[in-house]
């Protein structure tokens, strides 16, 4: 059943942050004259049906972004603009800032419902596009220019049996211009008040050739956009890993600060970590703040603070180009071809390598022999006699090399070549269609070879306990890294398509409509790591990556049938069969009912299956071994008299512990069945508003459990007296005995693959209201809200009897938010347009507890835009607006799945108030 709170819930807060706004155009049409009525509000022809209609309002729902709402969101980018838009929703979006998410650097998804870039199918004009070569699962969008789009289409209801029965989330469709003449030029330029983010570009767009006269038209867009990086200590909310009085208690300590720092410190078997700086100064202790500091005067070693070294936003540049061409043969058929090609680099900055036995591969400790010049002797002798004549095993930040600098280059191309038209009572097109996205690693600079590191430091020239001294010292330093070209991958599609579709025969209600349709895919994955990724010869890296070299062959038909059913009553309905070389067949069926009592009042519903086969990586990629996001006590270890209790050694205690990640080739297909029930009610030719409800239930959903999370379980649910645990990641926990530590039990490493880790249900509402007024002597007002509302997502892991409610939480695969919507109040009269924009994300329960042990909530994200248009000028657009007005600093988060701290960056926008410039010309 629909829960009816739902409904009221997302139309009390929709309505809260522009209430009073609202109400002034209300008021001011009230006392003006009513002036002629503006035409109905405007119908297209939308995405979700393969048959042609006069009335464009299907049995599902769709929201459209036309060009105008493009411009007033004050955006230069596709992933931009999804960010606003309500649907779009927790894991996926923003992923591109998100430092830390090293399987897929510089990627930008889409997230409907919050289900995750590969639950969401993307296309351009109707067609696919490749999926991202790094990830081999979802679509990036930094490959479609933003200035050649007509509108946005994003088909609300899961698994379309018309596109691919993948789409659990739903189907968003970028449209590009169409017959377009002229020549237009545009340039943006947007600058934060804080240090960084600055960000610029431009566009040129070309179109010639009338379809009607001349039976041609070529139309061009080429782009480019420029955004400089942000450094973490230019924000006040991400300058530090240590911080205080964040607790709900108010007097915690969040502490994410790494015992590989600088000055090294030394592990002292049965002692701790110590560092022989410290204690030198009058501050209490010889490290280097502010990066490296000792937490109290008496601890004895230094801590780092890796967060204050990193950039939270990469530098990006995009170059772009995408064209149309299209040639009418007589009076009822037209060929054409598009070509499109996206550019793109991403610089990231992460803090120095750290190097000890917690970071390398086997955990080979990093040793000081006696024989070097920098062996603090006298230190030993005095505080430590029994390891005198020993080398000393160091937890050291290399910090001469710099930040790990790594570059992601993407190259994504798509061509597509076809027909459409109308012979003998059938409306046809069809298309062959060869997309590829080729993705290319480099190390810039700051990663470092295990093995050359491990044995300059043998040789005792380089001093880990203060800058180098010596040419000799520096040239180790610098020719222990690793450079150059590290990974290479490719994801290639290559797919043909045919629809066909016409009125069949006529019922006494209207006439029978039907389309019939084949497509034919084949998809290849390519990813090479270099070989010094293959051996994991690399400090603080992402483990041992080894190459994955897959392909698969999808053969479908489709056909979909609209009838009338009675007079304002009429049915669609759809069936797709799917042939995968490797999952074998699957058929999936859609219906859609349409209702219209009177021209004001439409109500719609649908439901549909789904089936989507893992991703090619999700199956093939080899496991390998990384170490966790967060630091942990060893349970095993910390159980026995004297552990960490006693003794915080830096290896089993405040670690970062093994993990096991990669590919699983025994994943199943995901299944899902999606419905959806709602309405639009027209009272007014200038009023619109609709609400729709939405349903989908997805069984053995693909995911990977973090080790994070799985480690948080397992020690809440730790029982020191049997070393066994209730919870259900028990069986993930792999466990050994380590010799060196006295033959104790401990983690050995956590698994964390790719795995069916489960069920899912997710249900909501969307809403949007639309308020036009009659144009006045003061000009004309509008007023806008799109929302979205997820009341359930609840979700049943391996293992789990019942269903847990994870909706408004940082979940397993991030946070998801309750609600989100933007509400726009516009103003028009002449020449000038001013649109206010009010962006809201309900806040939701953090992924880590303070130090209390309490849960704690992040807080809600809101933010007022202002823009404003100029057209007085011939062939010249002037704009203008501010981005968070107000300059809202993003909530604290103490997430710990990316190396920013302190905040959550797929949930915010850490640019804060950014003022920007537009400016278009029209020169043709």
């Amino acid at each position: 059943m629909i829960n009816r709170n739902y409904v009221a819930r997302a139309m009390a807060q929709a309505f809260g942050g522009l209430a009073v706004c609202a109400l002034v155009p209300v008021a001011l049409a009230q006392q003006q004259p009513t002036q002629q009525e503006p035409a109905k509000l405007e119908r297209i022809e939308v995405t979700g049906s393969s048959i042609k209609r006069i009335d464009a309002e299907t049995a599902v729902p769709v929201t459209v972004l036309r060009r105008e709402d493009i411009e007033k969101a004050g955006v230069s980018t596709v992933a931009q603009l999804l960010e606003k838009v309500s649907v779009n929703n927790g894991q996926g979006y923003n992923i591109a800032n998100a430092l830390g998410d090293s399987a897929r650097p510089g990627f930008a998804g889409a997230s409907l419902r919050g289900l995750g870039a590969n639950n969401t199918l993307v296309l351009l004009n109707g067609r696919r596009l490749a999926v991202y070569a790094f990830d081999g699962g979802g679509v990036n969008l930094g490959q479609i220019p933003a200035a050649a789009l007509e509108r946005v289409e994003i088909l609300r209801d899961g698994a379309s049996a018309i596109y691919g029965t993948d789409a659990v989330g739903g189907v968003i469709n970028f449209i590009t211009r169409r017959d377009f003449k002229g020549g237009i030029v545009d340039g943006n330029y947007y600058k934060p008040e804080a240090a960084g983010g600055e960000s610029y570009g431009g566009n040129l767009t070309l179109g010639f050739g009338d379809l009607a006269t001349d039976r041609f038209n070529v139309m061009g867009v080429a782009s480019y956009n420029k955004l400089e990086a942000i450094k973490a200590r230019d924000r006040s909310f991400s300058k530090t890993a240590f911080l205080r009085n964040v607790d709900i208690s108010g007097n915690g300590t969040i502490d994410r600060t790494s015992a590989n720092a600088f000055p090294a410190n030394v592990f002292i078997p049965g002692v701790g970590l110590r560092n022989p700086t410290a204690n030198l100064y009058q501050n209490g202790n010889g490290c280097t703040p502010p990066a490296s500091f000792g937490r109290t005067p008496t601890e004895g070693q230094c801590r780092y603070d890796y967060a204050s070294q990193i950039d939270i936003v990469p530098d990006q540049e995009t170059k772009s180009i995408l064209g149309r061409a299209v040639l009418q043969l007589g009076d009822a058929a037209q060929v054409f071809a598009e070509y499109s090609r996206a550019e793109q680099t991403y610089t990231f900055r992460i803090s120095q390598t750290p190097a000890s036995e917690a970071t390398t591969l086997n955990g080979d400790p990093l040793l000081l022999p006696t024989s070097s010049r920098y062996y603090p002797t006298a230190w030993v002798a005095a505080n430590f006699p029994t390891l005198v004549g020993q080398p000393l095993n160091l937890y050291y930040r290399v910090l001469e090399t710099g930040p790990r600098t790594n570059q992601a280059e993407i190259v994504e191309d798509r061509i597509l070549g076809g027909i459409e038209g109308a012979a003998f009572g059938w409306d046809y097109k069809a298309g062959v269609l060869r997309a590829t996205s080729k993705a290319t690693e480099r190390y810039l600079a700051g990663y470092m070879s295990e093995a050359r590191l491990l044995a300059a430091m043998a040789r005792g020239n380089i001093n880990p306990f203060g800058f180098q001294d010596t040419a000799e010292g520096r040239n180790e330093l610098l020719g222990a890294q690793v450079l150059g070209k590290t990974r290479i991958s490719k994801s290639e599609r290559t797919s043909f398509d045919a629809t066909a579709s016409r009125e069949v025969f006529r019922l006494p209600a209207g006439p029978v409509a039907m389309a019939i349709g084949t497509e034919y895919r084949e998809e290849k994955y390519n990813d090479q790591p270099q070989a010094v990724l293959n051996t994991g010869d690399i400090i603080g890296g992402g483990g041992t990556q080894l190459p994955v070299v897959a392909k698969r062959d999808v053969t479908a038909v489709f056909a979909e049938l609209n009838a009338p059913i009675m007079k304002g009553l009429e049915a669609t309905l759809a069936v797709r069969g799917d042939k995968y070389s490797d999952f074998g067949s699957t058929t999936n069926p859609k219906l859609g009912l349409r209702w219209t009592p009177s021209s004001a009042f439409l109500a719609r519903a649908s439901y549909s299956t789904g089936f989507r086969a893992p991703a090619l990586p999700d199956l093939f990629s080899a496991q390998t071994q990384t170490n966790t996001g967060g630091v942990y006590d060893d349970p095993f270890y910390d159980s026995v008299s004297g552990g960490c209790a006693a003794i915080f050694d830096g290896k089993y205690c405040g670690a970062q512990l093994t993990v096991k990640q990669g590919g699983n080739p025994r994943l199943k297909p995901e299944e899902s069945k999606s419905w959806t029930l709602g309405f639009i009610f027209e009272p007014t030719r200038n009023i619109s508003f609709g609400l729709d409800y939405f349903s989908i239930k997805q069984t053995k959903l693909i995911g990977i459990i973090s080790a994070d999370t799985k480690l948080a379980d397992f020690i809440d649910n730790f029982n020191p007296a049997t070393l066994t645990s209730s919870s259900i990641y028990a069986r993930d926990v792999i466990t050994t005995r380590d010799p060196a530590a006295g033959n104790r039990l401990v983690i050995d490493f956590v698994q964390s693959v790719f795995d069916n880790v489960g069920d899912q249900n997710t249900s909501g509402v969307d809403l949007s209201v639309k308020v036009r007024l009659p144009a006045s002597d003061i000009g004309r007002f509008g007023f806008n809200v799109e929302g979205s509302y997820i009341g359930k997502q609840e979700s049943r892991l391996v293992g789990q009897p019942t269903f847990n409610n994870s909706v408004g939480t940082y979940a397993t695969f991030g946070p998801v938010v309750r609600f989100k919507h933007n509400s726009t109040i516009d103003w028009e009269r002449g020449p000038l347009n001013v649109a206010l924009t009010y962006n809201y994300s309900q806040g939701y329960w953090d992924q880590v507890a303070g130090r209390s042990g309490q849960p704690r909530k992040v807080g809600n994200y809101e933010t007022f835009d202002v823009f404003a248009q100029y057209k007085g000028i011939k062939n010249l657009t002037i704009s203008g607006g501010v981005r968070n007005l107000l300059d809202r600093n993003p909530p604290f988060s103490n997430q710990n799945a990316y190396f920013q701290v302190g905040y959550d960056p797929t949930y915010t926008d850490p640019r804060g108030r950014t003022p920007y410039v537009r400016a278009s010309y029209k020169f043709w």
